[in-house]
C-alpha cells in the first residue's frame, strides 16, 4: 500500500508557532492512545479529544489516522536518531580506516554505552515506551515497520553488525554475525523489557546510581569477553584453513 506523507503546515489563523503547538498536542495524545490501545483501538475522535482540539484540526494536519501514526513514528525516530548520531558516526569513522581489533571493540563499547544510557537514564515518557513496545513486538501497522527499520534500527544495526562481522571474520549480513550481535545486545534489552523481574531477582527498588554503574560495568565486561572470544574464533578458523 502506498501512503501519502502527512501534511506539515501551520494553522491558517495562528501562524506557524501555533500550528506547531497544535501538531505537538495531537502527537502527544496519539502516542498515549496508540500505546495503550494499538493502531486499530484508537480513533481519531478520541485522539482529538485527548489533544483538546476538534476533529477537523486533526484532519487538517494529518489527513487521517494513518497520517497521525506516521507522525508519531517520525517524532520518535527524530529524537532517538539524534541521541545515537554521534556514536554511530564515530563508529563509521573507525570502520572506514584500518582498525585494530581493540579499536573495533572500543567502538562497539561506545555504542553499547550509549544504548545503556538511553534505556536507563533518559526521561523517556511512558507513552513512548508503550508505543515502541508494540512496535518491537510487531503489533504496529505494517506501513510503519519499514520506516522504523530504515531510520532508527538500521543505522545502529548496520554499524554494529559490521564491527561484529569483522571481529568474527564473517560478512556483516551473515546469520551468525546477526545472531551473535543480537545476543550481545540482548543483555541490556532484557533488563529494560523485564525490569520488574530483574529488580525482584536482584532485590533492588530501582536501577540507578551505583546500581546502574554496576550493571553497565558488568555488561561491558561481559561484552568485551564475548567480542574477544570472536577474535579468537576467527584466528582459530584461519589456522584450520591453513592446515588444509
Amino acid at each position: 500500500m502506498i501512503t501519502r506523507t502527512p501534511r506539515h503546515r501551520p494553522a491558517a489563523e495562528g501562524g506557524y508557532q501555533r500550528g506547531e503547538e497544535t501538531r505537538a498536542k495531537i502527537i502527544e495524545a496519539a502516542l498515549g492512545l496508540f500505546g495503550e490501545r494499538g493502531f486499530e483501538g484508537a480513533s481519531t475522535r478520541e485522539i482529538a479529544e485527548h489533544a483538546g482540539v476538534n476533529a477537523p484540526a486533526l484532519v487538517y494536519y494529518f489527513d487521517n489516522k494513518e497520517g497521525v501514526y506516521q507522525a508519531c513514528v517520525e517524532y520518535i525516530m527524530t529524537s532517538v536518531g539524534a541521541y545515537f548520531a554521534d556514536a554511530v558516526a564515530a563508529a563509521q569513522t573507525v570502520l572506514e580506516g584500518k582498525p585494530s581489533d581493540d579499536e573495533l571493540i572500543d567502538a562497539f563499547r561506545v555504542i553499547q554505552a550509549r544504548v545503556a544510557s538511553y534505556l536507563f537514564t533518559t526521561e523517556t515518557p511512558a507513552t513512548w515506551r508503550l508505543f515502541m513496545a508494540r512496535e518491537q513486538a510487531g503489533l504496529g501497522p505494517a506501513f510503519s515497520a519499514e520506516r522504523l527499520n530504515e531510520r532508527m534500527r538500521k543505522p545502529l544495526l548496520s554499524v554494529s553488525s559490521e564491527i561484529v562481522g569483522r571481529l568474527l571474520g564473517r560478512p556483516a549480513d551473515d546469520p551468525e554475525t546477526i545472531i551473535r550481535l543480537l545476543a550481545i545486545n540482548g543483555q541490556l534489552v532484557s533488563f529494560h523489557l523485564t525490569r520488574c523481574t530483574a529488580l525482584s531477582a536482584l532485590q533492588w527498588k530501582s536501577i540507578d546510581g551505583e546500581r546502574l554503574q554496576q550493571l553497565c560495568a558488568l555488561i561491558d565486561e561481559q561484552s568485551v569477553i564475548l567480542l574477544r572470544a570472536m577474535v579468537d574464533m576467527r584466528e582459530a578458523n584461519k589456522q584450520r584453513r591453513k592446515k588444509k
